[in-house]
């Protein structure tokens, strides 16, 4: 089913989906405004009090929008009318994660802990996570 189809029945749900709409509209337009070799390093976010909210993805970024956007601000205004000036954040993207947890513990190491896990008998708690570690990581 189309998320259109399902925002018909919601008003809220709608009214959210036109929001992402346009600011995905403005977003694309902005974009043309810009040199092509820092379209993919920003986004805009909203506009918040008159202020066009944007995200760079580096200070470098953010730098280089800093010196083009004051000669664009009237092309920026045309845009839309409650544009009265714009803000720029950086923020980074995450990075992919690099590689899986790959933790394991040798099975020595599980009878060490079970044993140590008996002497704390004295210590429900501690007696508890020991036990609760070797459950976790027996194979």
């Amino acid at each position: 089913m189309q998320l259109n189809q399902i925002a018909k029945h919601d008003q809220q749900l709608c009214h959210l989906l036109q929001q992402a709409q346009y600011f995905q509209s403005i977003n694309q337009k902005v974009k043309r405004l810009l040199p092509p070799n820092i379209a993919p390093h920003f986004r805009v976010v909203c506009i918040r009090d008159g202020k066009l909210i944007l995200h760079a993805s580096s200070s470098m970024a953010a730098t280089r929008l800093k010196m083009l956007l004051p000669a664009l601000l009237i092309q920026l205004q045309n845009l839309d009318n409650q544009i009265l000036d714009y803000q720029i954040k950086v923020l980074p993207e995450n990075p992919p994660n690099s590689h899986e947890k790959n933790f394991h513990i040798p099975e020595s190491a599980l009878v060490a802990f079970s044993q140590t896990a008996q002497q704390m008998a004295h210590h429900p708690a501690l007696h508890d996570a020991i036990c609760n570690l070797v459950k976790h990581h027996k194979k």
